[in-house]
């Protein structure tokens, strides 16, 4: 017995020895880590945080608390020391304090020469903030080694507008959004010297005159040139992590840049540390994107239903609809409003829906091309100059044209803007299309053009237009469609699908319903919202927007029907069996 205990005392003396070992290399190791990591993750927390900057390998480290890059200058980090984070809602208002990111501040020249000023305002009050803190580690010859970036909401427990939503924080250099001569978030460099070629005197022969929001300014531009490298952090609707990563952030859209608040365009690459797409299923539909958008409504920024509810309501038609989730975002720790992470429009989100290779796909959006080469810049046209131009009346003209576009997809798109009664900037614009370069044998890989829904926050879905003739406007605007309604077969598929619409899919429930979520989830974080940027919350125009949204659901059926039977005769209608 005394053997067999020595035996086991020897034994346990080794696994106790090596256990040691193990855990001293890991100490050693840990020590020797160049990487960094905070001691707390990223999150949501009640109360104050004693935070810790982890590894460094014995390098010095420096902080920042503002958004900026650490350099040497920075806050230096002593090695075990703790960083005390608060609620930071108390900090003075930085970001959120300027006036230099929309033309609409220039509310003389505003009222002088364009008119209709949004009378956009810095907040009065000290507006919800989040702690940010980026760490830096470097060397002695003073070479960054490796950087990180924290974001942690604070006492948000007990804020208003973000109950059941996404909270999103963008981290960036300050200078990157706000600086005068690069940037992308200001009127900056690039308004100063519109101002000085036109001069007072000659500002009225300016074009864009008119239209405050299309003054040429820096959050203008477009391109790689004016992407900028960014932190983004989202949080899911039960305020866990559900993506971090380094991106390129540009702003986004048209005439919406000169807006507040402006989209953002979230761009993967490898340049920033990563690869080519964010690790993470955001749309949960199993892909990982390679761009996607924080979209802040565009014309319909106040109340940002539109975009919303069509991309919703429609999915499932025929064409490309875009996923939409309300999020309210964080632009270096400071409360920037609602938007929706949504999907975008190309290659990428093409092969991940339709499955075909992404450098087979070519797309058109507003008559510029958007995926491909140079060699598949006119197809498009070619496609609809052919149907244009060609008797469709005619069977083998017919035929000819649904070898070109998905006629299904066509009738489907037409039908549902048409029903929703857009008009303005559309059909004449904001139309985006999308077929592959070569035959692949598969479903979608036919090379026919494929419709997918873009930009539907201006004219449309709204009460004093529920009376409006889209389908006699659309015929006279846009020389296509009005080529293919000659053609018979393609009349009657249409009437069906736009009455199949309006029972099926616009009908007075699933409205009703709609719009009754949208409330619930909306009506706070919308609230807070206007009151970022207009100082005052609009409820009661919120309130007064959805009701008249639902009043124009409840009639349009009606009023589709009658200019059905005023464009396409009734006795027609009834001969091919299209009933009300």
């Amino acid at each position: 017995m005394s053997l067999i205990s020595q035996s086991k005392k020897t034994s346990l003396g080794f696994v106790i020895f090596f256990s040691g070992v193990i855990v001293l290399l890991m100490l050693v190791g840990f020590c020797n880590d160049v990487h960094l990591s905070f001691s707390i993750e990223s999150g949501y927390y009640d109360g104050v945080l004693e935070l810790e900057i982890w590894g460094g390998a014995g390098n010095r480290i420096f902080y920042t608390l503002d958004g900026s890059e650490p350099g040497t200058e920075d806050f230096l980090y002593h090695t075990g020391s703790t960083i005390i984070l608060t609620d930071a809602t108390s900090n003075k208002n930085v970001y959120s304090a300027r006036t230099d990111t929309s033309t609409a501040f220039w509310t003389d020249m505003v009222d002088t020469y364009s008119g209709g000023n949004p009378g956009y305002t810095v907040p009065v009050y000290k507006v919800d903030k989040c702690n940010v803190i980026r760490a830096s580690v470097f060397d002695r010859e003073g070479q960054c080694l490796d950087t990180i970036t924290g974001t942690y909401f604070i006492g948000f427990q007990n804020k208003s507008g973000y109950d059941g939503i996404y909270t999103a924080s963008i981290v960036t250099d300050p200078d990157n959004l706000f600086g005068y001569e690069n940037g992308i978030y200001v009127t900056g460099e690039a308004f100063d010297r519109l101002k000085k070629e036109i001069g007072s005197s000659q500002w009225e022969e300016y074009p864009y005159a008119p239209y405050w929001w299309w003054w040429t300014s820096n959050y203008s531009y477009r391109g790689f040139d004016w992407e900028r490298p960014a932190n983004v952090t989202i949080f899911d609707e039960n305020r866990k992590i559900m993506l971090s990563d380094f991106c390129g952030i540009r702003i986004q859209g048209g005439g919406s840049r000169g807006k507040l608040p402006k989209s953002l365009g979230c761009y993967a690459r490898e340049i920033y540390g990563r690869n080519d797409e964010f690790q993470t299923d955001l749309f949960r539909i199993n892909q990982y994107p390679h761009k996607f958008v924080f979209f802040s409504g565009g014309d319909d920024n106040v109340f940002k239903l539109k975009d919303y509810m069509a991309n919703t309501m429609e999915q499932g038609l025929a064409f490309a609809t875009m996923d939409f989730i309300p999020c309210a975002v964080f632009l270096n720790g400071e409360y920037w409003g609602i938007y929706y992470v949504t999907e975008n429009y190309n290659s990428d989100y093409i092969s991940d829906h339709y499955h075909v290779k992404e450098d087979n796909v070519i797309m058109d959006k507003s008559g510029e091309l958007a995926e491909g080469t140079e060699e598949d810049a006119d197809l498009f046209q070619e496609a609809m100059q052919y149907i244009a131009f060609n008797d469709m009346s005619l069977e083998e003209n017919y035929k000819q044209a649904c070898k070109l576009i998905d006629i299904e997809s066509y009738i489907d798109y037409y039908a549902a803007q048409i029903y929703i009664a857009r008009y303005n900037d559309w059909p004449a614009t904001n139309i985006a299309v999308w077929r592959t370069r070569k035959n692949d044998g598969s479903h979608y890989g036919d090379c026919r053009w494929r419709w997918m829904l873009f930009d539907v926050n201006s004219g449309g879905l709204s009460a004093d237009q529920t009376d409006a003739d889209t389908l006699l406007d659309t015929l006279m605007d846009d020389r296509v469609f009005y080529s293919l309604y000659l053609n018979q077969e393609f009349r009657v598929r249409f009437a069906k699908r736009l009455l199949y619409i309006g029972r099926e899919i616009f009908n007075e429930e699933n409205c009703r319903i709609f719009l009754d979520n949208y409330s619930e989830t909306m009506r706070e974080p919308i609230a807070q919202s206007n009151l970022r940027f207009y100082n005052e919350e609009k409820r009661d125009l919120f309130d007064d927007n959805v009701k008249n949204t639902g009043l124009f659901f409840e009639k349009r059926y009606e009023v589709v029907w009658n200019f059905m039977v005023n464009n396409m005769g009734e006795a027609w209608l009834e001969e091919n069996g299209i009933q009300k």
